[in-house]
């Protein structure tokens, strides 16, 4: 039983609560003790003093004072829930901006770019992690952290929404999967996280900055898993001359880590290996856990006061005759 944080541990006590307000109406309803004495007619014109007003007082004082020990007895308590920050995955996502991810070969209509695919299945991953912290990586030449581990969803969605590739033919403009790797792996090392992840997307081939190989080494030493994806349609963009794409130094990383390759040629396709890879790394969260705090005292409290004060009044000031 439970309301906005407030719980009764032991609720089945109240049921005593109808058994006091009904020995309460009982005394209430009680005819008082009479003695025999000569007429009091002529002094029921006189008004009632506060003492006579008050007779009923004790009483109801003693009344609640008993409401408030079954309210004592069912056990009021607060309770928080505790995070499982424990017990999640820290995943950084690592996405691929150099100009070729500009391709227009993610759908029938050539309309979806790689880089529009990228981001919006990226979106959809991060969104449906929600007792994960994920992060942002991005590169080209070199490698960017637009987003540190978080389990703030709209700032990591914000920064997706503002990745774009480089410009064209810039000095920047190159792949370098290595160093981005690298990257990757040095943020991911003081992770306290039972499972550390890279998903790592990319249109093509390491040609600059740290061998891929020597990334994948590392990453396998510190415990990174690495999960590749080769995105694209066989071409590496319309400049290429229909150069393939292999994906070999992304199938060569994901085979040194433990991670998994994967193709996807469509912006479906790429939707079904996000959804492959959020399957393979849950993790079995345990049960709800709570931090309990008994609040008893507070009616235990009012309960023995309500009961002295009443005791005090029929003792001290009201009193009745027998």
């Amino acid at each position: 039983m439970s309301r906005d944080g407030l719980t009764l541990l032991d609720p089945w006590f109240l049921a005593l609560a109808p058994a006091v307000l009904l020995l309460l109406a009982l005394r209430l309803r009680r005819p008082r003790a009479a003695l025999p004495t000569a007429s009091l007619a002529p002094l029921c014109a006189l008004p009632r003093t506060l003492r006579q007003r008050l007779v009923h007082l004790p009483l109801l004082l003693h009344s609640l004072g008993l409401l408030a020990l079954v309210g004592a007895l069912a056990r009021p308590a607060h309770r928080e829930l505790l995070p499982l920050r424990g017990e999640g995955v820290d995943i950084l996502l690592v996405l691929d901006t150099s100009s070729s991810m500009l391709a227009r070969d993610m759908d029938r209509s050539q309309k979806v770019t790689r880089m529009m695919a990228a981001r919006e299945r990226a979106l959809e991953f991060a969104a449906a992690r929600m007792h994960d912290r994920v992060g942002l990586l991005t590169f080209a030449l070199f490698a960017d952290l637009r987003c540190p581990l978080t389990l703030d969803q709209a700032a990591l969605a914000e920064f997706l929404r503002q990745v774009d590739t480089v410009r064209r033919g810039s000095q920047e403009d190159q792949t370098a999967i290595g160093t981005a790797l690298a990257a990757a792996v040095k943020l991911l090392k003081t992770s306290p996280a039972k499972s550390r992840v890279v998903v790592l997307l990319s249109d093509g081939e390491n040609n600059a900055g740290v061998p891929h190989d020597d990334a994948a080494r590392l990453a396998k030493e510190d415990g990174v898993r690495v999960h590749t994806i080769g995105i694209g349609q066989g071409t590496r963009d319309p400049f290429s001359f229909g150069e393939p794409l292999r994906f070999t130094a992304l199938r060569e990383i994901a085979a040194t880590t433990g991670g998994t390759f994967f193709l996807a040629e469509t912006a479906e396709t790429l939707a079904q290996v996000y959804a492959e890879i959020d399957r393979m790394e849950k993790v079995e969260l345990e049960d709800p856990r709570y931090r309990t705090t008994d609040l008893f005292v507070l009616p235990v409290a009012a309960g023995a006061a309500l009961l002295l004060l009443g005791v005090l009044l029929r003792g001290l000031w009201i009193k009745e005759a027998p």
